[in-house]
């Protein structure tokens, strides 16, 4: 898909625009028509050139028509005091409205969106999220640097353009998020490791890395600018808690949990229950003392969101691990009684 793409965009380029583009190739139409295709032959190229970017996962901000004369536009401006081509102007004001709609959808996006969705997002999910985010906010800040944008920029600011302010606070809403989507990259990078190193370990294993990863979670909490809200946290242990249902499923193999030996399928769910309780007791003691993560008088927060908003998935699992424990501690009884 991605390949047939890029050929198809290579096609628009090198064939398409440049056939459309030649006035003398319109000869034998009329002009209305003529002048119809060639007004619609930027807006496609332009599409091409975004659609292309998002198979990429990067945002790209398509230049208006023109933007070949802008450098001529600016020394014309200076030259004489006013802007000839005014056509020009029209062009830059249609594109910085094009330039909103692309990044306002892309600043609008949350972390929170797959589980809103129903997924069973990880770790993994968040930390991607913010290091995706982080790229493409930094991709759009150097295209609003680079020099022909510049001097657009230059241009709408010379003639007094009603669209120069909406710019101006697209550029400085970009740069606080990109802002905060590099602070928060930087402050998950631990947790990364620390769950990589906890799906990497023997189940019953598991229970020795749950102190340090929760740890690590009142760290950010206390130290981040950007993290420290309830709506950023209860994704992170809400993800957390998939994370541990995964690897406790992995663990039990639910397929042969009640086909296999009674006492080691009994030994295995006990062992999954207690792990998830071990976590959600850390939870609570790390909770009760989060003022311990104080520093330099800075006030921590405390964590006053419902429980249930992290742990509802998490007590659905275990409510159904405890329903398989008694029936199998009932099997086995059955079996002590027989035998």
């Amino acid at each position: 898909m991605h390949s047939h793409l890029v050929y198809f965009s290579e096609v628009v380029n090198e064939v398409v625009v440049p056939m459309l583009s030649n006035k003398r190739n319109y000869h034998n139409l009329p002009q209305v028509v003529s002048q119809d295709l060639i007004r619609h032959v930027h807006p496609f190229k332009n599409s091409v050139f975004v659609t292309m970017g998002v198979v990429k996962g990067k945002t790209v901000l398509p230049l208006p028509a023109g933007s070949d004369r802008f450098e001529e536009a600016a020394y014309e401006r200076e030259k004489s005091g006013h802007l000839v081509d005014k056509s020009l102007i029209h062009s830059m004001e249609t594109v910085v409205i094009d330039w909103s709609n692309q990044i306002y959808k892309v600043l609008k996006k949350d972390s929170s969106e797959p589980l809103l969705e129903g997924k069973i997002p990880t770790p993994h999910v968040e930390i991607s999220f913010w290091k995706n985010r982080f790229a493409d906010l930094q991709g759009i800040h150097s295209q609003f640097k680079s020099s022909k944008i510049a001097k657009m920029t230059a241009l709408l600011l010379a003639v007094d353009s009603i669209y120069y302010p909406a710019f101006e606070k697209m550029l400085q809403d970009v740069v606080g998020a990109r802002n905060e989507a590099r602070e928060i990259s930087v402050f998950l990078k631990p947790i990364e490791r620390l769950t990589e190193d906890l799906e990497n370990v023997e189940f019953n294993e598991v229970k020795g890395r749950i102190a340090p990863l929760m740890h690590t979670v009142c760290l950010i909490w206390a130290n981040s600018k950007y993290y420290n809200t309830p709506a950023r946290v209860i994704v992170l242990l809400q993800e957390i808690c998939n994370l541990l249902i995964q690897q406790a499923r992995s663990y039990l193999n639910p397929e042969d949990i009640l086909k296999g030996d009674v006492m080691e399928s009994l030994s295995r769910v006990q062992t999954a229950i207690d792990v998830l309780t071990h976590f959600k007791s850390t939870y609570e003691e790390r909770k009760a003392n989060l003022s311990q993560y104080q520093k330099n008088e800075k006030e921590v927060k405390p964590w006053d969101f419902s429980p249930l908003m992290v742990f509802a998935g998490l007590d659905h699992f275990m409510k159904r691990l405890r329903t398989i424990e008694v029936n199998l501690s009932l099997i086995l009884q059955e079996l002590h009684e027989t035998s």
